[in-house]
């Protein structure tokens, strides 16, 4: 074998001299035997008796070694062969030629083939590759020398080679090559270790550098078991993000990056995720070694080792400067565009309430126009008749008493015509005559003041404030109201009461303020009237529905005029919004949301007055109307 140990070469040259001792014994016998007398013959039987145990005690000692080192040998080659084939790493013997001469079974499983299959191959070309293939002599500067053992004389290479496997890819080797002997011949030892998974995590591990150091976001590790979780790696990403240099980085906290401006919020995540080993992502206010402003975007990962124990943290920073700045533009953006739509939207709102006060307006004008209209096309035929009532009167009164003369003076008139006054009873037309003239001309006087009325609330003179009678202008509203005031079969009549203060003549657009008395008083009316569609007659009769109207001068500026009823109320709700455009309680088709909004413009607008609502569920509610007495 090509290994011998230190032991077996002193029991070889104990045998060696066991061997000399005995083959000297040998010739002295020899010698004895030659003496020629008898003495001498007896002295040499003697000493070859002695010479002959000694030899044959000699000869049982040397086989007694002989066999133990045999059993040694070979117990050295057991352990020296077990070791070769247990060994993971490949091992060949290659001869001064460079062929192979044995190889170990992880030397197989590393070519993918048998022993058989590697014994007498070229091992530099055909086997492993890292040169042009030659024979390899130990003084040849082909695979450099790395190291030396302490033993003279005896050279150790390491190299990393290819080698070239049957039936699979090629491996990369880690090759240690030393000078031995095999079968009484110089021979080189090769040890081969397959670090081609090393070399590709090396690679990755390499790739993997490479793609942190080359990628724009920032990436830096911190060390979990120390208390301040300092920074054990920065890319350059992240220095040139910061402009800080790695050296003013490594061995740092990251709070260095934050201002008094950073959000405690943010930072107190961060602390919780530390805390708790944990993942966060929190968006940081950070500043660079010049102090500019950048916003971080930083996302906080644990990293645990192969037992679960928590190592590292790893972060990752994207500097989102542009996107907030973007972000905060597209913020302001939209609040100036909702800002202006919210104005678009309040202008459109007014087009629309100025639109609809327009077409009430012009619907108020028109009925104005045609009141008065009206009121003087009946004016005209009234005046007529009321101006021939009186004449009418006289002459009635004058032929009744051409018949009490005729009567006195002929008291017994012919049959014919007594008989003609009995049939039309001319008694009683003498009485119910007078009457019924009486009642023409109390009519006709009741047409007039309705005339009159309405001329009063068709006033259509608004280019200019006029002194206006505030309590004419109400009468008016009531008279045109009658018809919804006053009872029809089982429903009762609704109760004005007036309590009228001593008001002076008001500087007004009267048409104007006579809409808003009329707008006030029909909504009162529509309450009283729907909570009366939800009474009987006995409830009605027992709580008679009423509108109260009160006028009086508050201080020497303001008149006030108050317009309440004792219907249902309303809600503090739609107390809020009852002068909004648009805005009615009333079914569909029955109210438009306009009356009340054109009554708050009227008043609180074109006169600067005050106009305001007071209303208790169950209670009734109340309108107060408050404008100056002169501009």
């Amino acid at each position: 074998m090509f290994f011998q140990e230190a032991n077996q070469e002193n029991k070889l040259s104990n045998i060696r001299s066991t061997q000399k001792k005995t083959a000297k014994n040998m010739s002295n016998r020899t010698n004895y035997q030659q003496m020629p007398n008898k003495s001498a013959e007896n002295s040499t039987h003697a000493n070859i008796s002695e010479a002959y145990s000694l030899s044959l005690c000699e000869l049982q000692q040397m086989e007694r070694a002989m066999e133990q080192l045999k059993q040694d040998l070979k117990a050295s080659e057991s352990r020296f062969r077990n070791v070769i084939e247990k060994n993971g790493d490949g091992i060949a013997i290659v001869n001064k030629l460079g062929l192979v001469c044995f190889a170990n079974p992880s030397a197989e499983a590393l070519f993918n083939c048998k022993a058989e299959e590697l014994l007498g191959q070229a091992f530099f070309g055909n086997l492993v590759v890292e040169a042009s293939a030659c024979d390899i002599e130990m003084d040849t500067d082909m695979i450099p020398q790395v190291g030396k053992t302490e033993a003279a004389g005896t050279r150790v290479v390491q190299t990393e080679v290819e080698a070239i496997r049957k039936q699979k890819a090629n491996a990369v080797v880690e090759m240690r090559v030393v000078e031995t002997e095999w079968e009484g011949e110089m021979a080189y030892l090769a040890t081969l270790r397959d670090i081609t998974d090393r070399k590709r995590a090396e690679e990755m591990l390499w790739l993997y550098d490479r793609a942190i150091a080359a990628t724009s976001t920032g990436v830096t590790i911190y060390d979990a078991t120390h208390p301040e979780h300092l920074i054990i790696y920065c890319n350059p990403a992240f220095e040139n993000m910061t402009g800080y240099r790695r050296q003013e980085i490594i061995g740092k906290n990251d709070r260095f990056l934050h201002g008094s401006d950073t959000d405690p919020a943010a930072v107190e995540i961060i602390r919780q995720a530390l805390q708790t080993q944990s993942e966060c992502k929190v968006i940081l206010k950070n500043y660079r070694k010049d102090g500019t402003v950048f916003w971080n975007c930083f996302s906080l990962s644990p990293v645990r080792d192969r037992m679960g124990q928590l190592t590292h943290f790893i972060g990752v920073q994207r500097d989102i400067t542009e996107r907030k700045q973007a972000e905060e533009a597209l913020h302001n953006s939209e609040a100036q565009s909702r800002e202006q739509a919210a104005q678009l939207a309040a202008t459109l709102k007014q087009l629309k309430a100025t639109n609809s006060q327009l077409v009430q307006s012009e619907k108020m004008s028109s009925l104005g126009l045609l009141l008065a209209g009206v009121a003087h096309e009946i004016n005209n035929p009234v005046s007529f008749i009321y101006g021939n009532l009186s004449h009418l009167t006289n002459y009635t009164q004058d032929l009744f008493h051409h018949l009490e003369l005729y009567q006195q003076h002929y008291p017994n008139p012919v049959a014919e015509i007594q008989q003609e006054r009995e049939e039309n009873d001319l008694d009683f037309l003498e009485e119910d005559l007078p009457k019924i003239l009486s009642s023409m001309s109390i009519g006709v006087e009741r047409i007039c003041q309705i005339v009159q009325s309405l001329r009063n609330f068709s006033r259509h003179d608004d280019s200019e404030m006029k002194a206006v009678n505030l309590h004419e202008g109400i009468d008016s509203t009531l008279l045109i109201l009658n018809h919804r005031l006053k009872g029809s079969g089982e429903k009762p009549p609704i109760q004005i009461v007036k309590q009228y203060g001593n008001l002076p003549p008001v500087e007004c657009f009267a048409g104007p303020i006579n809409q808003v008395f009329m707008n006030i008083l029909s909504n009162a009316i529509d309450a009283l009237e729907e909570a009366n569609s939800r009474k009987n007659c006995q409830e009605i009769l027992e709580n008679p529905s009423q509108i109260r109207i009160g006028t009086e001068v508050i201080g020497n500026n303001f008149v006030e005029i108050k317009i309440a009823d004792n219907g249902p109320g309303i809600t503090e709700q739609v107390k809020q919004q009852i002068f909004d455009t648009f805005f009615t309680t009333k079914p569909i088709g029955k109210g438009t949301g306009m009356g009340l909004s054109i009554s708050y413009q009227i008043i609180v607008e074109r006169h600067k007055g005050e106009l305001y609502c007071n209303s208790e569920l169950g209670k009734g509610t109340e309108f107060t109307i408050k404008i100056p007495i002169a501009p």
